[in-house]
């Protein structure tokens, strides 16, 4: 019985011997040439790590965030990281220009007729929202500005074009308004508001992004070379 074990154990040892020496001898797979290479290398490419937000997005965001709060705000700082940021750019997707209203709350320029609407009441602790909101699937964009908080309010309405391809700041969304009016206690009442326009995206990730005005909008609502920074009024706190 003994001598039979010690057989098997033998022949499990010599099996195994026997395997390792035959990998051994196998050679390593090479690739036949540069363009079979080439192949291998572009079919299993490294994996890369998503792009990380700039820390200067997190500080302006903090700052125009905390300045809706009544903080005060650092106007140079601001500026600073606005021109970071726009030397940046990087992509962004098409997807992240909608969900929902993103509050205007900084701007760089001559102050716009929103901002002054927003700063009309301040005094008496009333916080106008101005902002827009993006329809991407249909391409429509609407403005909107308080007057008197929701009592009073002005909305614009129009579509917008996306350029060709992956969309990377800064790039150009001509914009068409073709309708706008002032509302007042829930009555509409309709104004000679329509043209063309452009928007230049400076800048943009999912809860915030800077807007450039390149040219005069028809009514002077904003003036050429105004920068805004908007955040989502989601993203907002305190709103």
């Amino acid at each position: 019985m003994q001598l039979c074990q010690l057989l098997c154990a033998s022949a499990v040892v010599a099996s195994a011997l026997q395997t390792r020496a035959t990998q051994q001898r196998q050679p390593t797979r090479r690739p036949a040439n540069f363009l079979e290479s080439f192949a291998e290398a572009f079919a299993n490419p490294p994996l890369s790590a998503p792009r990380a937000r700039p820390e200067a997005a997190d500080e302006l965001q903090r700052l125009v965030t905390d300045g809706w709060n009544g903080a005060r705000v650092d106007a140079d700082r601001c500026s600073q990281l606005i021109d970071a940021l726009a030397l940046m750019g990087g992509p962004f997707d098409a997807s992240d220009l909608g969900g929902g209203l993103w509050l205007a709350l900084h701007s760089r320029g001559l102050v716009p007729k929103w901002q002054k609407n927003q700063e009309l009441l301040k005094v008496f602790g009333v916080r106008n929202r101005a902002g827009q909101t993006y329809f991407p699937k249909d391409k429509r964009v609407e403005n909107y500005g308080e007057v008197v908080g929701g009592l009073v309010t002005f909305g614009a309405e129009g579509t917008f074009a996306l350029p060709a391809g992956p969309l990377r700041a800064p790039c150009d969304l001509p914009v068409e308004i073709t309708a706008g009016g002032l509302t007042v206690f829930g009555k509409r009442f309709e104004l000679p508001i329509a043209g063309p326009g452009l928007v230049r995206v400076l800048y943009h990730d999912s809860t915030m992004r800077i807007f450039e005005s390149p040219l005069t909008s028809q009514d002077k609502w904003e003036e050429s070379g105004l920068v805004v920074v908007q955040v989502r009024e989601s993203a907002v706190i305190n709103i």
